[in-house]
């Protein structure tokens, strides 16, 4: 399991480059035993990054919320700030890959990524290969809250705002974008699951203290306490977690 990581600043973590000119990453948190991760991506052109020209799969699911900028795996559905995009295992995409910004995403994936190409995709949108049957279904949405909405619910005890993302069915594993309100406060000190969280607009203050930085990092494992939370402004969090959580 992921340790516990409490209000990181991302924004004050410097960049490390993965290899392929122009695509760098801070790694907020991995889970040493599996491979599971979250990081924020930077896809830079000038630096010489060009986007996959082959279309692929992963064994892996692949998890996508765009942060800034302006890149696509199709060249119709654009990632741009709050696009989110969920690739189950062994789902086909990057069939016309494109960027024409620089690019900032959070990435979460459940295992190492691997690539698998495919030369010649049986579709032209997300398809599974054949045998596989996720139950999480492909998801690509630009905009999540115009096309979903947001519903009442609770996050952490306390009333706040709720778009699902994606869930899946079986396991209630998913993720949500959560609008909590100025003077929010959490009631909640534990939960049987993670939960993760990534502070995109406001900010948090934990355990009465100052706000938090911009871009705030949180990983709570299962059963480990949660420091008390707040806002003084409206904050928007980009939310995960490990089973339901009663959304």
């Amino acid at each position: 399991m992921r340790p516990r990581i409490e209000a990181l600043d991302v924004d004050a973590m410097d960049w490390a480059p993965l290899g392929p000119a122009g695509l760098y990453s801070k790694l907020l948190s991995r889970d040493p035993e599996t491979g599971a991760r979250t990081a924020l991506q930077r896809l830079c052109p000038a630096d010489g990054y060009e986007t996959p020209k082959v279309a692929h799969f992963h064994h892996t699911y692949e998890e996508i919320l765009g942060v800034e900028g302006d890149f696509s795996f199709d060249s119709r559905l654009w990632v741009k700030p709050g696009t989110y995009v969920f690739h189950p295992p062994m789902t086909v995409h990057g069939f016309k890959s494109a960027i024409r910004a620089e690019s900032l995403f959070l990435s979460r994936v459940g295992r190492d990524l691997d690539f698998n190409f495919v030369p010649e995709p049986a579709k032209t949108d997300l398809y599974t290969v054949e045998g596989a049957s996720p139950p999480r279904t492909p998801v690509a949405m630009r905009d999540p809250v115009a096309d979903k909405g947001w519903a009442a619910g609770a996050f952490l005890g306390s009333a706040a705002e709720i778009c699902v993302l994606s869930a899946d069915p079986e396991t209630g594993e998913g993720s949500a974008l959560v609008k909590l309100p100025a003077g929010w406060a959490s009631r909640t000190r534990s939960l049987p699951t993670y939960v993760e969280m990534f502070v995109m607009e406001g900010g948090l203050a934990v355990d009465g203290g100052a706000m938090g930085p911009r871009h705030a990092y949180f990983f709570y494992p299962p059963d480990e306490v949660i420091s008390p939370l707040a806002t003084a402004g409206e904050t928007l969090l980009y939310v995960n977690f490990g089973a339901s959580i009663g959304f």
